[in-house]
């Protein structure tokens, strides 16, 4: 209870001086204000037992770099609340770090509030995120209510994504390749996967007309063959994370995210490979969509991953598998493509280094 002793002396103060000056008008105002006191009480007990609250987060950083936390209020009652407060803990499940946000507001009578606050430059990987209740305070400042919130989850953070200069060109995006998937615009080679049948125009081949069917239609109909959209990138993850500085394995995982999603943006359907120290294998992830890149931050983090020759065991391991570029992010911060070094990365100009480095696959 907050003030309640100023408020206390005060409300005493004027009956004293009622009393001593034996005034009536001051009296009643002392009772009065003694009176105040229990209603704002029982108004904020019945406000609080009626509110709704929610726990949120961002899994990706807003435009200033932080990672938004909130809780989400709303007040069906018709009394507004003058004064809230909350504090969110999260923990990183394989540090052990620990980051407090403080988050207040106040919400209208019959409305809904947001009590935000921001993480900045947590680490990517999965956190637990708690917020055991909500204080809600009188307009007085006098009375406290806990709302018991007791919302723990379990959530991933996503590394920060800045822009590169990437650029996939048409040769490596539509190089041939075999997948389950096909591209929905675009003609192929693929006799498995029939687009289109349509009429013989002037250039088609020849090993595209349909016979049986011309035959039945009298004139001469072509099918448009499907073109596979196979990964034809390979972005190999060489680093053992828990052997590098914090610095360091958050700054890997920025560039690893940034040039994945610069690829996704530009249709270049990609594999993320890393080896995994419990299986002893590479393991690898086909992202198409950022569906699939989602999915990708999941595995990662369910195994520890750790280094080895990427260039000998890959070749055995998935034999017959082409790709068109073969692209490298090591422990020491350094990107290759093709095996050709193409930038040695430093946290703390990551932003400022994608944008200078020439990648064109």
């Amino acid at each position: 209870m907050r003030n309640l002793l100023l408020y206390a002396l005060g409300a005493g103060g004027m009956c004293y001086l009622a009393v001593l000056y034996r005034s009536r008008g001051v009296l009643a105002l002392g009772i009065f204000v003694l009176l105040l006191s229990p209603v704002f009480m029982y108004l904020l007990q019945s406000v609080g037992r009626r509110m709704e609250c929610g726990l949120f987060y961002s899994a990706y950083p807003d435009g200033t770099g932080k990672y938004r936390v909130w809780i989400e209020v709303e007040n069906p009652t018709s009394i507004a609340i003058p004064s809230l407060c909350a504090k969110v803990v999260l923990r990183h499940r394989a540090t052990g770090r620990v980051c407090k946000v403080k988050l207040r507001g106040r919400i209208e009578a019959g409305q809904s509030a947001c009590l935000e606050g921001g993480l900045e430059r947590p680490e990517f990987g999965q956190w637990q995120m708690e917020c055991k209740g909500l204080c809600c305070y009188d307009w007085l400042g006098i009375y406290r209510f806990w709302k018991k919130l007791g919302d723990k989850k379990q959530i991933i953070l996503f590394p920060e994504c800045y822009q590169t200069t990437v650029r996939a060109g048409v040769r490596t995006r539509l190089f041939s390749s075999e997948s389950e998937r096909y591209h929905p615009q675009m003609n192929g080679d693929d006799p498995a996967e029939t687009l289109e049948l349509r009429e013989y125009q002037k250039g088609d081949r020849l090993n595209r007309i349909h016979w049986k069917l011309s035959a039945k239609q009298d004139s001469l109909m072509v099918a448009s063959m499907g073109l596979p959209m196979g990964c034809n990138v390979v972005f190999f993850l060489d680093a053992e994370i828990g052997e590098m500085p914090q610095a360091d394995g958050k700054a890997f995982w920025e560039v690893v995210n940034s040039i994945s999603q610069e690829m996704l943006r530009q249709e270049c359907s990609h594999y993320l490979a890393w080896y995994g120290k419990e299986g002893q294998k590479i393991m690898r992830k086909a992202v198409r969509c950022p569906e699939e890149l989602s999915e990708f931050w999941g595995e990662i983090l369910r195994e520890p991953m750790g280094r080895c020759a990427f260039g000998q065991l890959y070749g055995s391991q998935f034999k017959g598998e082409a790709y068109a570029c073969g692209l490298s992010l090591n422990q020491n911060l350094e990107i290759t493509c093709n095996g050709r070094l193409l930038e040695t990365f430093r946290p703390a100009e990551v932003r400022e280094q994608l944008l200078r480095m020439e990648l064109m696959l």
